[in-house]
C-alpha cells in the first residue's frame, strides 16, 4: 500500500492527535469520553487552572489547523466537512470501545446486494448509531471551549459516522467485492481472497477484530484470507500463521500470511499446487500511478492477467485513479468495473501537495480480470459470457 501521509502533512505531529494524547486524563479521565461539568468544578477532578488550560491547548490547537488548511473553491464543501472531523478528532475515546465484539455479534438484516450505501449500512447498526449519538452530545458540551461556532449535533453525529467509516471500509470494501464479483457458491462451501501488498491498516483489521465485517457481507460462505507483503507489519503475522499453518481467527475465517512480493508467493505456493488459486487478489492503495512503484507491481499484473485472476484495485482519489487505469491499459486489462466506490471511508481529507485534491480511502474500485489482446498475436481476445466465467471458475476448484 501506497503511503500517503494518513495523518496529514504533519505525520505523527498531526494536531489533534497531539492534543487528543495530552489531554486524554483531562477529556476521558477514566478511559471514557465524558462532559466538561464532569470533571470541572467545585469537588471534581481538576480546578479552574486546568480548566483554562485546555480552553487555551483547543484554540492552539485550532490555529494550528487553519495554517495546515489551504483555502480551495474546488473542494469547499469537503473541506467544510472536514475542518469539523479535525476538532471531532480532538477528542480522545470517540468511537465505541466495544465497536469489534458489537460488529462481531451484529447479522446484517439485508441481503448483501441491498446493501449498496453507508446508509444501508447504518440501518442495520442501530446499537453503533446509539453509542455515537451519546458521544455527540459530549463533545457539543465541549463545543464552546474551542472558540469556534457549533455546527450542530446532527453534524457532529455526521462527522462521527464519517470516522466510522475510516475504521470499516476496508472490511466491508472487501467483503462487498467478495460478494458482488467471486462465483457463487452453495452454503459453507469457502470462498478465497488474497490481499496483496498489505501493511499495517490491513494487520490492524485483522488484530482489532474488524474483519468480521467481511464475514457478514458474506454469511453463508467461509473466507480464507491471506495477506502476502513484504511490509514489516505483515511480518509478524507471517510468521504466526504462514502457508503451512493457517490460524483460525473465527469459526468461519481462516488466516494466512506470507512475507514477500505476491509473484513469489505464486511461484512458490500456487504453482506447485500447495495453496489454492484465489476466487479474488486485491491491492488496497497499491499506488500504481507512483514512479517507482509501479515496477514492483508489474511482474504481479502480468502474473495476473496471464491466469485470468479476478483482481481488484483500490486508489485515493480522481487524480490516481486515472493515473492507475493509464498504466493498466497499457497492459490491456479487462475491466469488470471502474468507478467510485460506494463504501469509500467518508473521511475525505487535503491532499498536502495540492489544495485542490482531496483523498478518502478506497475512494475508487478498479476490477479486472484478464486481457482484452492476445500478446503472442496481438488480436482481440472475446469476451467470455458471465455464465462461462462462473463455470470456468468453478471448474478451476
Amino acid at each position: 500500500m501506497a503511503n500517503v501521509g494518513g495523518q496529514g502533512a504533519e505525520g505523527t505531529k498531526y494536531p489533534p492527535s497531539e492534543f487528543s494524547q495530552k489531554y486524554a486524563r483531562v477529556l476521558a479521565p477514566n478511559g471514557k469520553l465524558v462532559s466538561p461539568c464532569d470533571v470541572f468544578g467545585e469537588g471534581k477532578l481538576f480546578d479552574k487552572d486546568i480548566e483554562e488550560k485546555t480552553r487555551l491547548a483547543f484554540k492552539v490547537t485550532l490555529k494550528k489547523l487553519d495554517k495546515l488548511n489551504t483555502v480551495s473553491e474546488i473542494n469547499k464543501e469537503n473541506l467544510a466537512r472536514e475542518k469539523i472531523d479535525q476538532i471531532i478528532e480532538c477528542f480522545p475515546n470517540t468511537l465505541p470501545k466495544d465497536l469489534p465484539e458489537v460488529l462481531g455479534k451484529t447479522k446484517w438484516t439485508k441481503k448483501t446486494a441491498e446493501v449498496s450505501s453507508w446508509a444501508d449500512w447504518w440501518e442495520m447498526h442501530e446499537k453503533i448509531l446509539k453509542s455515537l449519538k451519546k458521544q455527540a452530545i459530549h463533545i457539543q458540551n465541549w463545543w464552546e471551549y474551542t472558540g469556534r461556532p457549533s455546527p450542530g449535533d446532527e453534524e457532529i453525529l455526521n462527522s462521527l459516522k464519517r470516522l466510522v467509516s475510516g475504521v470499516l471500509t476496508h472490511p466491508i470494501t472487501i467483503g462487498k467485492v467478495i460478494d458482488t464479483y467471486t462465483p457463487k457458491r452453495k452454503k459453507d462451501k469457502p470462498k478465497s481472497i488474497h490481499l496483496m501488498g498489505t501493511d499495517r491498516p490491513e494487520a490492524t483489521m485483522i488484530y482489532a477484530g474488524f474483519f468480521t465485517e467481511i464475514l457478514a457481507a458474506n454469511p453463508i460462505n467461509p473466507i480464507k484470507i491471506t495477506l502476502v507483503s513484504p511490509d514489516p507489519a505483515n511480518k509478524q503475522l507471517s510468521q504466526d500463521c504462514g502457508p503451512k499453518s493457517p490460524m483460525l481467527i473465527n469459526q468461519r475465517c481462516k488466516l494466512t500470511a506470507w512475507d514477500g512480493f505476491y509473484h513469489d508467493f505464486w511461484q512458490k505456493w500456487i504453482k506447485t499446487k500447495k495453496v489454492e488459486k484465489p476466487d479474488v487478489a486485491m491491492g488496497i492503495h497499491p499506488g500504481l500511478h507512483a514512479e517507482g512503484v509501479f515496477e514492483f507491481w508489474e511482474p504481479t499484473l502480468d502474473l495476473l492477467m496471464e491466469e485470468n485472476i479476478l483482481t481488484v484495485f483500490t486508489v485515493f482519489n480522481t487524480e490516481e485513479f486515472n493515473a492507475s487505469l493509464k498504466r493498466l491499459d497499457g497492459m490491456f486489462a479487462r475491466y469488470k468495473y471502474k468507478g467510485v466506490n460506494p463504501f469509500a471511508s467518508g473521511h475525505v481529507k487535503q491532499t498536502p501537495h495540492n489544495p485542490d485534491v482531496c483523498w478518502a480511502s478506497n475512494g475508487y474500485l478498479i476490477v479486472f480480470q484478464g486481457r482484452t489482446v492476445d500478446l503472442n498475436t496481438m488480436t482481440l481476445i472475446e469476451e467470455p459470457a458471465e455464465g462461462n466465467l462462473d463455470e470456468e471458475a468453478e471448474e478451476e476448484k
